[in-house]
């Protein structure tokens, strides 16, 4: 991207095809299952939709193509720091002193992780930084409103709805990148990025975080996102790209230190 595939064709492709896989598991794994949504549910599965698909995913895909792989990843680390601030506004939960120290420690860690491997902050394109920054929001806003919903509905509901919704929203910004995309003459090693994307990074990676959110905290949940630098860390140095230096062990330990502080073992009366 954008060599092969245009961003917003990404963005489209993975959303629609993510959408009717949903409405296919649902229908076989829930077929008698029927909902009721009154139309305040109706609203807010609408804004979850929007927030947390839609403009997340316009703004990331587009944001990465402008923007420096080191930038973005410092960027995605707020996540979990807006997860803390819109939980206190939106839900009425007030972070536990553990929560808010876990978040902030995981977050030096993950900083000091990404700096150390990939170099300084680079301002080379305040857009494509200021939409990744949009990105984390929309997303974080998705993670609090989505919570009351999971108590009254199953994650897979949710879900495919939520893609339904997406896939109208994004559907005029992205058409025209989608036909301009010359499908016959991506590579190999195109297919098999974009085949990754669709079932790993938006399947497994949407379900579960919806579906995780019925247990834990959006605090909690959000946090887990400061282990996508260590665990990229370790994945290079599995296929020796890279090499584990007492730092990286470090900031590892840093991160998981500040997620547990998070979880319901240090905060038991969170929900």
């Amino acid at each position: 991207m954008p060599s092969e595939i245009q961003p917003y064709s990404i963005v489209l492709t993975r959303i629609v095809i993510s959408a009717a896989f949903f409405f296919i598991l649902d229908y076989f794994l829930h077929p008698k299952e029927k909902y009721s949504l009154p139309f305040r549910d109706m609203v807010r599965l609408a804004i979850c939709g929007i927030m947390g698909v839609a403009l997340n995913q316009l703004t990331l895909y587009k944001g990465l193509s402008i923007t420096t792989p080191i930038n973005a990843a410092l960027i995605v680390a707020t996540i979990p720091i807006f997860v803390l601030m819109l939980s206190a506004i939106f839900l009425r939960t007030i972070p536990t002193w553990k929560q808010s120290l876990g978040v902030m420690i995981s977050a030096s860690g993950a900083y000091y992780l990404i700096i150390y491997t990939g170099g300084g902050m680079e301002i080379k394109n305040l857009t494509g930084d200021i939409l990744i920054l949009l990105n984390c929001i929309s997303y974080a806003i998705y993670m609090v409103l989505v919570k009351p919903l999971l108590e009254k509905y199953p994650p897979l509901f949710l879900t495919k709805w939520m893609f339904a919704i997406a896939a109208i929203v994004v559907f005029p910004f992205t058409y025209q990148d989608t036909v301009q995309t010359d499908w016959f003459n991506v590579s190999a090693e195109g297919w098999l990025a974009y085949l990754y994307i669709i079932f790993f990074a938006t399947l497994f990676n949407y379900y579960f975080t919806t579906a995780s959110l019925q247990w834990l905290s959006p605090i909690t949940t959000g946090a887990y996102g400061y282990l996508q630098p260590f665990l990229a860390t370790l994945f290079a140095v599995s296929l020796g790209i890279d090499i584990l230096s007492p730092e990286k062990i470090i900031a590892g330990i840093v991160i998981f230190f500040g997620i547990l502080l998070t979880s319901r073992l240090f905060n038991k009366t969170v929900v």
